[in-house]
C-alpha cells in the first residue's frame, strides 16, 4: 500500500468497494447475439434531432439620421462672475445653446483658476468650444468665450461683442 492511498484511507477519502463496483448503475443483464452479458444504463438517451435554427429575414436597416441646424440662432450672453458662486451664470444660459463670454479680470487667481476649469467642464460635456478671446490682443483683460458644438461664430465677432475691438 503506497503512502498516499494510506493517507486517503485514513480521512476517508479512499474508493469503498461500492464506489469501486461498476454493476450497481446497471439494470439486469442482457445478452447478446454471442451469448455474453451486456449490462444495460438504467437511463437510456432517446436520441435527438440535431438543431437547426429557422431561418430569419434579416433585420431593415436603420434610417440614416441626419444633424439638423440649431434650432435657433443662439444669443451672445456677457457675464461677469465674482466668485464661484456666480458659475451658474456661465453655465445655465450655454446649456440652452447661447454663447456665453465671460470675463475675470477682476477676480482673485484661484477663483479664476476654478471658473475656467468649471468653463472648460461644461465645453467638454456638451461638445463645445472654450476660445480665449484677450489672446493676441493689447491689453491686461481675461476674456474667454463658450461656443456650442455646431455655432461657427467667428472670433472678430465674439471680440467685438467683448468689446476688445
Amino acid at each position: 500500500m503506497s503512502f498516499t492511498r494510506g493517507v486517503k484511507e485514513f480521512f476517508g477519502l479512499a474508493p469503498t468497494e461500492d464506489d469501486v463496483r461498476d454493476d450497481a448503475y446497471y439494470d439486469e443483464p442482457r445478452y447478446g447475439d454471442d451469448g455474453a452479458a451486456a449490462y444495460a444504463p438504467r437511463y437510456e438517451r432517446e436520441p435527438r434531432e440535431p438543431y437547426t435554427p429557422e431561418p430569419q429575414a434579416p433585420a431593415p436597416a436603420p434610417a440614416p439620421v441626419a444633424r439638423s441646424a440649431p434650432k435657433y440662432t443662439p444669443m451672445i450672453v456677457k457675464v461677469a462672475p465674482a466668485s464661484y458662486a456666480d458659475a451658474t451664470e456661465i453655465g445655465e444660459p450655454f446649456r440652452d445653446g447661447d454663447i456665453v463670454i465671460f470675463e475675470i479680470t477682476g477676480t482673485d487667481h484661484a477663483v479664476a483658476k476654478r471658473i475656467i476649469d468649471f468653463a472648460a467642464g461644461l465645453c467638454f460635456a456638451s461638445r463645445g468650444q472654450m476660445r480665449n478671446l484677450s489672446k493676441g490682443v493689447d491689453n491686461d483683460r481675461r476674456v474667454f468665450a463658450l461656443v456650442p458644438e455646431d455655432d461657427d461664430t467667428p472670433m472678430n465677432e465674439l471680440r467685438h461683442a467683448a468689446g476688445l475691438r
